[in-house]
């Protein structure tokens, strides 16, 4: 499935802002796969001399929850 976006809208103006005196950017996106479903979790962390890491996560959330 392919979802094409017209025009700008707050999410894509949300990436294009300035990144001065960032600190640290989340994306975080909950995904079934597989019949389970995940939150995965994009991070860009910046430091002062311009560069900056990256990572992800993955954390597989119970979609059945027994009592």
């Amino acid at each position: 499935m392919e979802i094409k976006a017209q025009g700008d809208g707050p999410f894509k103006s949300a990436f294009d802002i300035d990144t001065k005196n960032v600190v640290r950017r989340e994306i975080v996106t909950y995904r079934m796969q597989d019949g389970m479903m995940r939150k995965e979790i994009a991070t860009r962390t910046y430091y002062k001399s311009e560069d900056y890491n990256d990572s992800i996560s993955v954390i597989p959330l119970p979609t059945d929850m027994e009592n």
